[in-house]
């Protein structure tokens, strides 16, 4: 277990708050990779990729090599998407988000959306709608993240069990992504 400095997370961020809309985003995926990083055998293999057609983007691609200590229970490859938004992430953006996912052939993805995502947990309105619809249908997982979360982190211990819940909760149907 190595302990994750939250209050170099929370300092990070904060700085990228008082930037431009750049600064922000660039912030929170600075604070994503090196976090994720932390975890066994999960690197960075690229961020800001851009296809050859230059029709898709992807903030960061990471490996993940499986470690126990690590994301074992998630594929080799995860792609995140990171929002550094005063709003919770709409529909209409996860609409987009999967849709790469699916135009790249992975069942699983990453979004970390500082202030959540749309909608109604209970009934399953908006950003979580289409969250279920696509896993329902297709079998997708979009794990979501929010900056409270990335900033109550202490170790890699804290890290791997959030995944875990979510990982969980977005196959079991819960209420909570």
């Amino acid at each position: 277990m190595a302990v994750i400095d939250h209050a170099a997370i929370a300092a990070r961020l904060a700085a990228g708050d008082a930037g431009n809309t750049a600064e922000k985003g660039e912030a929170l995926e600075s604070v994503v990779a090196e976090t994720f990083c932390q975890l066994e055998g999960v690197g960075v293999i690229k961020r800001n990729i851009i296809d050859n057609a230059g029709s898709l983007e992807i903030d960061i691609l990471l490996y993940n090599q499986g470690q126990r200590e690590g994301l074992p229970f998630l594929p080799n490859h995860l792609f995140v998407e990171c929002k550094n938004w005063q709003a919770p992430v709409d529909a209409a953006t996860l609409t987009v988000f999967t849709g790469k996912l699916h135009k790249i052939r992975v069942d699983c993805g990453i979004l970390v959306a500082a202030n959540g995502i749309t909608g109604n947990l209970d009934d399953r309105r908006a950003a979580h709608a289409h969250l279920r619809s696509v896993y329902d249908r297709d079998g997708l997982k979009v794990l979501v993240v929010t900056r409270n979360e990335l900033e109550a982190l202490r170790s890699t211990d804290d890290l791997g069990g959030l995944m875990r819940a979510k990982y969980g909760d977005c196959i079991m149907g819960a209420d909570q992504f």
